[in-house]
């Protein structure tokens, strides 16, 4: 019963959050999608434009494409996928992605989840008038939390719970013998809801998601993926209010498995 109290998720509270000052977060995003609509097939260019148009904070633009991999008796082939059409504020902190099946927005520097949420309002509102989407099918938030400092990462057992950690939480075997990459996976469920939780060591110069910037050094990533798959009207409110439960789902188990030692490190701000 203990830890069926410690974790409830779905709390709907985001207020009370525990903000830290210095939290690791690597990446925050959001992901709406939606089936194949016909008004959208063929080149996307003059819906994206229009939509583009009413995101004064994001004038930096970018295109790019999707790749396909096709497997033959011949072998594998790649061919360009869908075009992706991008907008970046001016700091490079905040992006916007959309093509005919979603529009993401999603952040490398986080502040606050009420101010991700205001800028997803602004978001929901372009694809409501200028991509006319009736429908949604999925909405995804994600959190990529990456702790770098070697005095943390070669510790985790003081920051961390042992569930997942891994191979992670194993010591040495000696003293020429290290970790070099590990990465632990789990899947959770509540209602229309799901988790996919994944952590792990990274080598330096690799990353775990083309948004975020490979770190130098070995690091330790935290990877927070909370979902619902459900057909349903589009609607702007009812998508921030799955987001924020979402958020709530993917917070929850944070509280879970850090640590006072974790609050302590990155700075309780509550």
């Amino acid at each position: 019963m203990a830890d069926r109290e410690r974790f409830r998720p779905f709390t709907g509270d985001t207020e009370k959050k525990i903000r830290l000052k210095n939290a690791p977060l690597a990446l925050v995003l959001c992901q709406i999608r939606w089936p194949e609509f016909q008004h959208l097939r063929g080149d996307l260019g003059e819906t994206a434009q229009a939509f583009g148009s009413v995101l004064d904070e994001y004038p930096v633009i970018s295109n790019l494409h999707e790749v396909a991999y096709t497997i033959t008796p011949e072998g594998v082939t790649q061919q360009p996928g869908e075009k992706i059409f991008q907008w970046h504020s001016i700091d490079g902190v905040w992006h916007i992605s959309l093509s005919r099946r979603f529009v993401t927005l999603y952040c490398t520097t986080y502040t606050s989840f009420p101010d991700f949420l205001e800028r997803l309002e602004s978001v929901l509102e372009a694809v409501e008038t200028q991509v006319k989407v009736p429908l949604v099918e999925r909405v995804g938030v994600r959190y990529v939390n990456q702790v770098t400092d070697s005095r943390l990462v070669e510790n985790l057992g003081e920051y961390v719970r042992p569930e997942v950690l891994g191979y992670s939480g194993l010591a040495g075997v000696s003293d020429y013998v290290r970790l070099a990459s590990s990465a632990n996976q789990a899947r959770y469920v509540v209602d229309d809801a799901a988790l996919q939780v994944r952590s792990g060591i990274v080598p330096a110069g690799e990353t775990v998601d083309p948004a975020v910037s490979p770190a130098q050094v070995p690091s330790w990533v935290l990877d927070l993926d909370a979902s619902s798959e459900r057909v349903a009207p589009f609607d702007a409110s009812s998508v921030l209010s799955t987001a924020g439960r979402l958020s709530d789902f993917a917070y929850d188990f944070f509280k879970q498995v850090s640590t006072e030692g974790f609050l302590k490190e990155f700075g309780d701000a509550e």
